[in-house]
């Protein structure tokens, strides 16, 4: 049941999935998170095995680092993850932290994204791939919200005050150059709409890019 829970939480990659136009794959370890079973990301490259080793290294670090930052208790835990994008030089994923407390009406899935380069292992931060100023903040919220399955929320049903947030530096890679900001359930919509991102188009990208050196 709770496997099943985290499933639906992050859309788990439960099998090997490879893309046939770059030369990394991914495919799942399971990991006994107490009585549960995880899975965890294992990313390959075709030809650098130091570079590999290297990104999941910091895979293993990040998980650790948001199950260390619990600051509650909880009676079951599960990580599971969701490729968001592989391209030529970087490898973006979204892991996620699931936690069950008994008696709860519902367990709570917390995300993290995660992007590497292929070329050295390093993880990259939202800057380098795009540069948002303090008073962009309008543009980007004026900007669709998009629930976990990927369906546009209607703005009477995203929080009255979701435009006060900070502005996210969690992200994934969406592709064709886009930017995906990732908010955790009930920061801009109900827990049912699970993680929620907002996309920022190419076009905007290359538009913050230049307005802000």
């Amino acid at each position: 049941m709770a496997m099943t829970l985290a499933a639906v939480a992050v859309g788990v990659s439960s099998t090997f999935v490879a893309c046939p136009t770059a030369s990394a794959s991914i495919s799942s370890e399971v990991v006994k998170t107490g009585e549960q079973d995880s899975l965890y990301p294992v990313v390959h490259l075709k030809d650098d095995a130091a570079v590999e080793a290297k990104i999941n290294a910091d895979i293993r670090s990040q998980i650790e680092d948001m199950k260390n930052a619990l600051d509650y208790h909880y009676d079951e835990l599960q990580v599971s993850y969701k490729l968001k994008y592989e391209g030529q030089s970087y490898v973006s994923l979204v892991l996620c932290v699931w936690t069950y407390t008994r008696s709860a009406a519902h367990g709570m899935p917390h995300y993290r994204g995660v992007t590497y380069s292929k070329d050295t292992g390093e993880r990259a931060s939202i800057r380098d791939f795009v540069r948002i100023g303090s008073d962009d903040a309008w543009r980007i919220y004026n900007l669709p919200v998009f629930s976990l399955s990927g369906k546009e929320i209607p703005k009477y049903k995203l929080f009255r005050d979701y435009a006060n947030e900070s502005l996210s530096g969690n992200f994934y890679l969406a592709g064709h150059g886009q930017v995906a900001l990732i908010y955790q359930p009930y920061q801009l919509a109900a827990f049912v709409y699970g993680m929620t991102s907002i996309i920022l188009p190419a076009s905007l990208v290359e538009e913050l890019n230049e307005k802000n050196p």
